[in-house]
């Protein structure tokens, strides 16, 4: 039945000549779930999905500004401080933050960041980006805090990450999402479980959408089979 409603929700968001395109705003660190989310998107309906990515301090300053912005993706408790007129949150899954490493070398958990070989580590803005918050929280810890000086805040997490991969840093806090995406091109990989207030990841739905037939096909879609494969690759 909830099949059948689908495709009649579809089918009218196809149809109709009216269809407005569906504006969304995810942290960076979901660009590529939310690609494949927003590619599922239109090849279903036909339609046009516009997005924009960026730390969440830059993707809240962008729904604020307007432009038609329905759908924004995020830590929940970031989103629920950051004063946006959200009507209701739809549950996509866990963050998971992980620790990665350029080639060549191996950790296997955060104490390890203090070994001499490890001079240089970044991190996603500890202020604006949710995983660059999960590190400052676990750098706070008291056994780990001889490490804080040797870290720089680079902004997003595909950035954190994209510096492990060039040996520009010896290792990089990121997410799961990332770490999968490019885990051929890091020396080693170890998921953080503890230490950092947990995060929700959701779709915040904007206030004057919530009735409209392309966010409601949007969001069906992200519990379809064809999505089930791309949210564990994801590590969602």
């Amino acid at each position: 039945m909830r099949f059948l409603v689908l495709i009649l929700i579809i089918s009218t968001s196809v149809t109709s000549a009216q269809a407005d395109v569906l504006r969304t705003a995810a942290g960076a660190g979901y660009k590529k779930i939310v690609e494949q989310w927003a590619t599922l998107y239109e090849e279903t309906t036909g339609n046009k999905a516009e997005r924009i990515y960026g730390n969440m301090g830059q993707v809240t300053a962008q729904v604020k500004q307007g432009g038609g912005i329905c759908l924004v993706v995020g830590d929940k408790s970031y989103l629920s401080r950051a004063d946006l007129p959200i009507v209701s949150f739809v549950h996509l899954g866990q963050g998971r933050p992980v620790l990665v490493t350029r080639k060549g070398l191996m950790v296997s958990s955060v104490a390890d960041l203090e070994k001499p070989e490890y001079a240089r580590i970044s991190a996603p803005d500890y202020e604006k980006a949710i995983y660059g918050r999960a590190a400052y929280q676990v750098l706070r810890l008291k056994q780990y805090q001889g490490i804080a000086d040797k870290v720089i805040a680079v902004g997003t997490v595909p950035r954190s990450g994209a510096y492990a991969i060039t040996g520009e840093v010896d290792a990089a806090f990121v997410n799961m999402s990332f770490a999968l995406a490019n885990q051929d091109k890091f020396g080693s990989m170890c998921e953080l479980t503890e230490g950092f207030a947990p995060i929700e990841i959701v779709a915040g739905i904007i206030s004057g959408c919530e009735e409209q037939a392309e966010v409601n096909v949007f969001v069906s879609l992200f519990n379809s089979d064809s999505m089930q494969a791309q949210r564990i690759a994801a590590g969602l």
